[in-house]
């Protein structure tokens, strides 16, 4: 009889201390989650985020006695609004890269929690039914394995109880846009995106990960306005200020 029960319970033994040994840990500071969780609630407590006043159409920071940025009082935009968690800098962009480049799919999580409660209710005044995301450039999805932007995206709608839908796809690929000025993003997106299904009016939530000049979520919107579909918000973790990545 000993010497059955033996292998199970060398097996119990084994399995405690592996938990041990691997207890999931905070990906940002190493430390105790609850859970599960990739990233412990001090850490995403600390998380740069915009303070103060807003642009009322991309969402960047502004001083408090403005109404909109720069850009945005003298550019038009195809989208409605646009809102991200905050810069794109310090904790926020280590949990993004993360995500994009270390394969770290569980960030998907908290930072599309993180989107869903970035959205203020007046800007959602009968909710939203349909969440879509920047398409994925077929390269970079063949390379990673996942598209980061849709595993935000199926977030986000799981947390306001929308529906996920893959309506946008790349029509053709683009050198990288790391550094380029304003303009010639602008040119380099022109066309990028297409929908493949017609909208009847409905409104459109599209998730990206990180907007830099908004060329990308502009491009995204202008095909989904194109396509039928109405006011276009998009959601993003982060703005990146004074360039960087998009």
């Amino acid at each position: 009889m000993w010497r059955s029960s033996w292998p199970h319970r060398a097996t119990r033994v084994a399995g405690g201390a592996v938990g041990l040994l691997f207890r999931p840990a905070c990906f940002l500071c190493g430390g105790p989650v609850e859970g599960l969780a990739a990233v412990c609630a001090p850490c995403l407590e600390g998380l740069p985020r915009w303070e103060g006043a807003v642009c009322a159409v991309c969402g960047t920071g502004i001083p408090m006695e403005l109404d909109l940025c720069r850009t945005c009082a003298v550019e038009g935009r195809p989208y409605a609004w646009a809102r991200t968690v905050g810069p794109y800098e310090g904790a926020l962009r280590r949990l993004i890269q993360g995500l994009k480049y270390e394969r770290e799919k569980a960030l998907a999580r908290p930072l599309g929690r993180l989107l869903a409660s970035a959205v203020p209710a007046e800007l959602l005044p009968e909710g939203v039914r349909t969440v879509a995301c920047v398409p994925p450039d077929p390269t970079r999805l063949q390379e990673r394995g996942y598209h980061p932007a849709e595993l935000l995206a199926r977030e986000v709608a799981r947390g306001l109880g929308a529906a996920f839908r893959p309506l946008l796809v790349k029509v053709r690929t683009t050198p990288p846009q790391v550094g380029r000025p304003r303009p010639e993003r602008r040119e380099a997106m022109g066309g990028l995106f297409a929908s493949h299904t017609s909208g009847h009016g409905e409104p459109v939530l599209v998730v990206d990960d990180v907007i830099t000049t908004g060329a990308t979520a502009a491009e995204a919107a202008r095909a989904l306005a194109e396509a039928g579909f109405g006011e276009i918000g998009v959601l993003a973790c982060a703005q990146a200020v004074g360039g960087g990545e998009e």
